[in-house]
C-alpha cells in the first residue's frame, strides 16, 4: 500500500514537473514577441520621415566604383519626385565610399565606408530638397539633389 502510494506519488510529480515545463512556452512566447519587437524596430529605424505621402515607388541609389554617385528613378535621373514613400535600393559599389541621403526628417546613411553591394531601405520624402552624397567626398563634388514636390 505504502508503495503503491509511493508510485502515484511520484506519478503525480512528473505530471506536475511536466506541466511545469509548459509554463516554458510562455518563455517562448516572451522570445517570438521579443523577435517581432525587434523585426518591428528594425523596421521603423529603416522608414524616415513621417506621415503617410501620396506617391510610391523605387529609387535607385548607386555610389562608386570611380567618385559617381547618383539617384534614379525609372531608369532617369531623379530631379523630382512627388512626396510619399520609397524603397531605396543602393548599389554600392566601392569600399571607399558611402551614401548618405539627407533631407526633410531624413538623415539616413544607407551604406558605410568599407561596405561593398546592395541595401535596400524605406525612406518617407517629405515636400523639400534632399541631398545624397558620400560623406569623406561630398566638398568634392561627389554629391547630388533631387526636388521632392
Amino acid at each position: 500500500m505504502i508503495r503503491t502510494a509511493a508510485i502515484l506519488g511520484a506519478a503525480l510529480a512528473l505530471v506536475l514537473g511536466a506541466a511545469a515545463c509548459g509554463g516554458g512556452g510562455s518563455s517562448e512566447e516572451t522570445t517570438t514577441e521579443q523577435a517581432t519587437t525587434e523585426q518591428t524596430t528594425t523596421d521603423q529605424t529603416t522608414t524616415e520621415g513621417g506621415g503617410g505621402g501620396s506617391a510610391s515607388g523605387t529609387l535607385e541609389g548607386e555610389t562608386g566604383p570611380g567618385f559617381e554617385i547618383e539617384v534614379k528613378q525609372n531608369g532617369e535621373d531623379a530631379e523630382s519626385v512627388k512626396a510619399g514613400t520609397y524603397t531605396l535600393k543602393v548599389e554600392d559599389k566601392s569600399a571607399s565610399h558611402n551614401f548618405h541621403l539627407i533631407g526633410p526628417g531624413v538623415d539616413k546613411v544607407v551604406t558605410d565606408v568599407g561596405f561593398v553591394g546592395d541595401k535596400t531601405v524605406t525612406v518617407t520624402l517629405k515636400k523639400g530638397t534632399y541631398t545624397y552624397q558620400c560623406d569623406p567626398h561630398a566638398s568634392s563634388g561627389m554629391k547630388g539633389t533631387f526636388e521632392v514636390t
